[in-house]
């Protein structure tokens, strides 16, 4: 499995607003059941415009996670 850094999403945070969505270009995440999720990791270019784009700051940090 391949390892990237990826969006660290602290899930109790999120109130899925979708900033973080419309943040990235390149369509990594989506909101799923209200929360911010991962759906294209393999997208990902890891730039972390999804951090500054969230107001909770739900999304702390970046993190190497196997997807």
């Amino acid at each position: 499995m391949p390892v990237k850094k990826l969006p660290k999403i602290v899930k109790s945070q999120c109130i899925g607003c979708g900033h973080c969505v419309l943040a990235c270009p390149l369509g990594v995440l989506e909101v799923v059941k209200g929360k911010s999720t991962v759906v294209a990791p393999e997208k990902c270019d890891s730039e972390g415009r999804c951090i500054a784009a969230c107001p909770m700051k739900a999304i702390p940090h970046l993190k190497d996670q196997k997807y």
